[in-house]
């Protein structure tokens, strides 16, 4: 699940510190660093001399310099200087590292890992950010990034997996088991799910039902409660850090105001949600995967990624379907 051609999350920005920080987003390795002006810069995480990590370095006058010669780089990826040699001896064209495209934003350094400019040019925007008071936090998984993305569309899974912390789990446990209907719907980003149903295909897909799950390309979940106690909500963005490796940059909120504070401590519905982890190597094609009803979501995710992968998201998003009501028991 490599899509060059987005943006993707690079690290918080309360992350970014006087120190040179290394993150991996898909199969690169970056250093992040502040040039003079404090703007975020990000580069490949190798010296052009001898392919030391730069992270290693240090920061100092906007400049980043590699901790094995001392080679300067500034914030375009130049080599700005190289202490051995003297000083009438000019530093040869093509003495440089790559420098990604990088943009701050909702209290994240989004990263674009594409060829040429960024299309779009900014990031797509954190629904409503500046109307909750977050927590913010990372986790790291030992699985790829599409069974997370897939794990979080699940509609039935939190009452077996989420004991003790998910809402669902506790209706459930008091109520029992209930059959009904959620729908589905393919979105310009990916698609939505949530409850209860529209009337009718041509109805829009509601602002705030009582609950909303989406997708949006190349890897944000947004989880929205907003029903007599169950108000919240998760936005995930899943980075890619190799093929059985991933990122989980996460916000979550269940109050209104500003601010965002960072936390530590992985929360324990998040650690719950490890159990994925157990299905990395497990190939369901050669194993003849099985699946019900309840699972069309996350197949439908599949298949989007699929075609954003082929890069044909744009053309061909029209031939999957649409709306689709999903008869569950949960």
């Amino acid at each position: 699940m490599m899509l060059r051609n987005y943006w993707h999350i690079a690290c918080a920005t309360s992350r970014i510190d006087r120190l040179p920080k290394a993150v991996r987003v898909l199969d690169q390795d970056l250093v992040l660093f502040r040039d003079a002006e404090g703007a975020p810069r990000a580069l490949l995480d190798r010296c052009c001399h001898r392919g030391v990590r730069l992270s290693l370095g240090t920061v100092a006058g906007g400049r980043l310099a590699c901790g094995y010669h001392g080679w300067e780089y500034d914030g375009a990826g130049r080599c700005v200087h190289i202490p051995s040699l003297a000083p009438e001896q000019g530093i040869p064209r093509g003495f440089e590292v790559r420098a990604f495209p990088l943009r701050e934003q909702e209290s994240y350094l989004f990263v674009w890992m594409g060829e040429g400019e960024p299309n779009p040019a900014a990031p797509p925007g954190i629904p409503d950010f500046d109307r909750f008071a977050w927590q913010q936090g990372v986790s790291e998984f030992a699985c790829d990034a599409m069974r997370l993305i897939e794990n979080n569309l699940d509609w039935c899974h939190p009452a077996f997996t989420h004991a003790g912390t998910h809402p669902q789990y506790f209706q459930v446990k008091a109520n029992g088991f209930r059959d009904y209907e959620f729908e589905t719907r393919v979105t310009e980003a990916g698609l939505a799910l949530f409850f209860p149903p529209t009337a009718a295909a041509e109805d829009p897909v509601p602002t705030l039902p009582a609950i909303k799950l989406a997708f949006d390309l190349p890897g944000r979940v947004l989880i929205r409660a907003a029903r007599p106690g169950m108000d919240y909500v998760v936005v995930m963005h899943f980075i890619p850090t190799g093929a059985a490796s991933c990122r989980m940059e996460w916000l979550w909120s269940d109050r209104a105001g500003r601010g965002v504070a960072w936390l530590d401590e992985e929360p324990r519905l998040f650690t719950q949600d490890r159990i994925v982890e157990s299905a990395q190597g497990w190939d369901g094609a050669s194993e003849v995967e099985r699946s019900v009803e309840a699972d069309m979501p996350t197949l439908l995710a599949r298949r989007i990624v699929a075609l954003a992968e082929r890069g044909a998201w744009e053309a061909e998003r029209s031939h999957l379907p649409q709306r689709r009501l999903v008869h569950v028991r949960s």
